[in-house]
Parts: structure tokens; C-alpha cells; sequence
């Protein structure tokens, strides 16, 4: 966070969360554990966790709680290194303030992918890598499941993108524009209800995109592939939700752009209402 004179109106506090006081049974996720600042003006605090520490794979997980308990939501990006949508989006999603809650973000969970621009990591698809009702099979997914179940969401947020459109003859196969949800946590009607709105803001209020643009559900993920939001729905049984836009004659802005409002959406209906600036 930027600095700020050092007047009362910006004076600076240390905030210690209940998650860290949680943890701190455990040595290594203490040492793993920088306490956050905020000034005395903001009502959100913020914990920086380290997963995969001195390792290829290491990145951060940000813990953000409001002063309100309520419902914890957890956002990734960067499962796969190229798809910069989703990055970026869960960078920005970390800087938005909220009243209730806590919102959860790993913005690059695969830390040598993202660095390198590519879909796959030292060990492979990273979202191959959790297979329900079994450990996941790497280092670095074990971290990002363990730090999941630790934090205990409702609900779980993976954001990534595609070259192509979802169920849509326009450009090459692909899985964009579609949310698709878990089996668990009335994923699916939420997710019906995303798609629909975000169509209303988006896509038909443009005269560059045409119907093949609009967002939809994909299929409903129940623990049949070893993804991450299958282990979530087949293991924790709360809401999931792996989201994709496409790239298909799209930029990165606008990518981006739609990531955001589906995260911003998505953890409204899961009582997070976030003050996204326009």
C-alpha cells in the first residue's frame, strides 16, 4: 500500500486477523505469515501468506477481512500462466474495498507459468492436478488445497480464459464466455443468474459483439476430472465457479474488463458486495 503523511487522518495501524491468530498453532504457516497495514481511515485488513516459500513455485495469498463477519469467498488467477485476464482481473479484485466478509486472492497461483507466459508450469497442468477424494498430485497444488481448506470459503472463484467461445460455431473450439459451476452450494442457479446480467451489461449494449458473445453456463462440475472446482465441489461440497472469457477477436482490456464484473457479480451473490470503481 502507498504511504501517507503521517497525520491523524491517515494515521497507520497494525492489524493482526482472526485467520492469523487461527494459524498461528502452526510453525510453518507462522513463519509464512506477513501481518498487512491499513490506515486508520479503511475498514478492511489485509494478511500476506506465502505458499511454497524459497521454491520455484512460491507466490502470494492475500487475506482480506471487513469489519462485518460474514461470508469468506477465495479468487484465483494464473492457474494457467497465459491467460493474463484472469491475473490481472484477481490483481485488481485485491484492491477493492467491502463491508462484510472476507475475500481471499491468489492472483498467480502458478507463480513459473505466469512468470513465463505459459499454459502449464515446471510440473504440468496445475489444473490437472487435483483429483477428488485423493491429495493432489504436486507440491504446489497440495499448498493451494491446503491453504483453500484452511481458509474454509463458501465459496471459490477461478478465473481463466479461452480461445474460443463455449457451445458456439464462431472461431476454434473453446471454452469462453460460460461460468461453469459447481454441483454444490447452488452453484448453478447463481450461475445462471451471473451470465445473464453480465450479458445485459456487456455484451448487448455492443455493437462489436453479436450473440455468440453472450455469457452462459457451462457444464456443471461434480468431481469427474481432477480440476480444481471439481475437488471443491466433490470434497468441501460448497459453490465453485471456473470462469472463462474468450480471446477470441477480443483484447486484454476487455478481457479483463468481463473478469472483473463476473468476479464483482459472483461475490455480490455470495455477500460480498465490493466497491468496484468505474
Amino acid at each position: 500500500m502507498q504511504n501517507k503523511s503521517a497525520t491523524k487522518k491517515s494515521q497507520r495501524r497494525i492489524t493482526v486477523s482472526r485467520r492469523a491468530l487461527l494459524a498461528s498453532g502452526s510453525a510453518a504457516a507462522a513463519s509464512a505469515l506477513a501481518v498487512g497495514t491499513v490506515s486508520a481511515e479503511e475498514s478492511v485488513t489485509e494478511e500476506t501468506r506465502t505458499l511454497r516459500s524459497g521454491t520455484k513455485y512460491e507466490t502470494s495469498a492475500y487475506i482480506r477481512e471487513a469489519p462485518t463477519a460474514g461470508e469468506t469467498v477465495l479468487v484465483l488467477g494464473g492457474v494457467h500462466g497465459n491467460e493474463r485476464a484472469g491475473i490481472d482481473a484477481a490483481h485488481t479484485v485485491r484492491e477493492w474495498g467491502f463491508d462484510q466478509g472476507t475475500l481471499v486472492v491468489i492472483p498467480e497461483a502458478n507463480a513459473p507459468a505466469v512468470r513465463d507466459h505459459t499454459y502449464s508450469g515446471p510440473d504440468g497442468d496445475l489444473n490437472q492436478q487435483f483429483p477428488a477424494g485423493q491429495s493432489p498430485t504436486t507440491s504446489i497444488a497440495g499448498a493451494i488445497w491446503d491453504f483453500i481448506t484452511e481458509m474454509d470459503p463458501a465459496a471459490v472463484i477461478d478465473m481463466h480464459s479461452s480461445m474460443g467461445i463455449w457451445d458456439s460455431p464462431r472461431g476454434p473450439d473453446g471454452f469462453g464466455q460460460a461460468i461453469f459451476p459447481s454441483a454444490a452450494g447452488n452453484a448453478r442457479s447463481v450461475a445462471d443468474r451471473t451470465t445473464n446480467s453480465l450479458t445485459e451489461a456487456h455484451i448487448h449494449p455492443s455493437e462489436q459483439y453479436g450473440t455468440d458473445y453472450e455469457f452462459t453456463v457451462g457444464n456443471t462440475l461434480a468431481g469427474e476430472h481432477p480440476r480444481l472446482i471439481h475437488k471443491v465441489s466433490a470434497d468441501l461440497g460448497r459453490a465453485g465457479y471456473l470462469t472463462e472469457v474468450t480471446r477470441h477477436d477480443t483484447d486484454l482490456a476487455t478481457r479483463t474488463d468481463w473478469s472483473e464484473s463476473i468476479a464483482a457479480t459472483l461475490l455480490g451473490h455470495h455477500g460480498i458486495a465490493v466497491d468496484r470503481p468505474e
